[in-house]
C-alpha cells in the first residue's frame, strides 16, 4: 500500500474512534467511561495525521511531475542543440520526452493492497457488541473474593442503611461480595433488586442473572452471576430487573460455589444500562 493508502487508513481509524464516542456511547461496550476523552483525543490525532499524510503525498506527486517534465524539456533542448543534423535532433527529442511518452513512470502499489482497508471499514458496519451470555457460559464460576479483603461492617452497598422492609437496589457484584463474606448474613430475609442480563443454564434447570465487572477494558472482565430457578427461562442476553431475596446456604459461606436468588418479581429492561459494573 502506498502512503495515500496509509493516510486513509489513519483517517478511517480516527473516524471510528470519534463516531463511537461523540455521537454515541458505543465505546462503553469495550472500555470504561473514563477512557472516553482519551479515545476522542486519539481519534482527532489520527484523523489530522492521516489527512496530512495524504495531502503531503498528493503535493509531492504533483511537484515531482513538474520537476520531471522540466528536466526532460531541458535535456531534450540541450541534446537537440548539439545534435549534428535535424534527424538526430528529432530522435533525441523523442527520447527525452517530446514524443508520445512522458519520459517517466509512476509506480503504484498493487491494487490488491487496498483490500487492507476492508477490516477498518468493517468497524463502521459490524461493530463488536458488548460481552454477554457467551462470555459467561465459557468462563469459570464467579471467583470468590479473598475473605481477608473485607469483613462484616465494611460494605458500601446501602443494605444496612436501608429501613426495615425497604427494597435495596444493589449491583450484582456487591450482592455476591456480601453473600460470600458477610459472616453475619445480613442479606438473609432482605428484599433486594438486581439488574443484569440472562444466561440460560446449559443443563436447562434454570438461568443466571449476570453482569460483567471490568477494571480497564473488556479483556479483563470478571463474571458476577446469581442462579435463579423460577420456572420461566428467559432468552439469552435479555435484560431484567429482578426483586427478591438471597437463598441462604445451610453450610459455611466459603464452601458455596454459586449463590441463588429467589425471585418475587421480575421486569424486562427496555433500555439496558452500561453493560459493565
Amino acid at each position: 500500500m502506498n502512503r495515500i493508502g496509509q493516510g486513509l487508513t489513519l483517517v478511517l481509524l480516527g473516524a471510528a474512534a470519534l463516531t463511537s464516542t461523540i455521537p454515541t456511547d458505543l465505546y462503553l461496550n469495550w472500555v470504561k467511561p473514563a477512557f472516553g476523552p482519551f479515545l476522542i483525543g486519539a481519534g482527532v490525532v489520527m484523523v489530522v495525521l492521516g489527512a496530512l499524510v495524504v495531502a503531503a503525498e498528493l503535493r509531492g506527486e504533483r511537484d515531482g511531475d513538474e520537476v520531471e517534465a522540466a528536466d526532460a524539456h531541458t535535456a531534450a533542448h540541450t541534446a537537440a542543440a548539439t545534435a549534428p543534423d535535424t534527424d538526430d535532433a528529432a530522435a533525441v527529442a523523442e527520447r527525452y520526452g517530446h514524443g508520445d511518452g512522458h519520459g517517466h513512470d509512476h509506480a503504484r502499489a498493487p491494487g490488491i493492497a487496498w483490500m487492507l482497508l476492508l477490516p477498518v471499514l468493517a468497524v463502521f458496519v459490524v461493530a463488536p457488541p458488548a460481552l454477554g451470555a457467551y462470555t459467561v457460559e465459557t468462563s469459570a464460576e464467579s471467583a470468590a473474593p479473598p475473605r481477608e479483603s473485607a469483613r462484616s461492617g465494611r460494605f458500601d452497598d446501602g443494605l444496612e442503611e436501608a429501613g426495615p422492609g425497604e427494597v435495596v437496589a444493589m449491583d450484582i457484584q456487591a450482592f455476591i461480595m456480601r453473600a460470600w463474606i458477610d459472616e453475619d448474613r445480613t442479606l438473609a430475609g432482605r428484599e433486594v433488586e438486581l439488574t443484569g442480563f440472562a444466561v440460560p443454564d446449559p443443563e436447562g434447570e434454570g438461568w443466571y442473572l449476570a453482569r460483567l465487572q471490568m477494571a480497564c477494558c473488556a479483556a479483563d472482565a470478571v463474571v458476577n452471576k446469581v442462579f435463579i430457578d423460577d420456572g420461566d427461562i428467559p432468552d439469552a442476553d435479555s435484560w431484567w430487573t429482578v426483586r427478591g431475596t438471597w437463598v441462604e446456604p445451610e453450610g459455611a459461606l466459603e464452601d458455596v460455589t454459586e449463590h441463588e436468588f429467589e425471585v418475587i418479581e421480575r421486569v424486562a429492561v427496555d433500555n439496558p444500562p452500561d453493560p459493565y459494573e
